[in-house]
């Protein structure tokens, strides 16, 4: 797992602050970059991941920490549509 990543993560979650990241999905493609609000880390099947609301896509999806190529923190802040889980 990249730590710079995480962090970012971490102190977007804490900041409500929108994340750019881009994404590789599992057939290897992207779709560019995607704007993210992040709202809690899980552990699915030995896979590390993070639910955040995809703003494109208007719904919360999962995603996969191996499969993040890059993470950013935008200057966007975003009202939690759930309770942030991430410390």
């Amino acid at each position: 797992m990249n730590q710079n990543i995480l962090q970012t993560i971490r102190h977007s979650a804490l900041a409500n602050r929108v994340i750019r990241i881009i994404y590789r999905e599992k057939d290897g493609t992207s779709e560019g970059w995607r704007y993210i609000e992040p709202y809690s880390f899980s552990y699915d099947n030995g896979e590390d991941g993070l639910f955040a609301w995809d703003r494109s896509k208007n719904g919360i999806r999962r995603f996969s920490f191996e499969r993040i190529e890059i993470a950013e923190m935008t200057g966007e802040q975003f009202v939690p549509r759930y309770t942030i889980q991430i410390r």
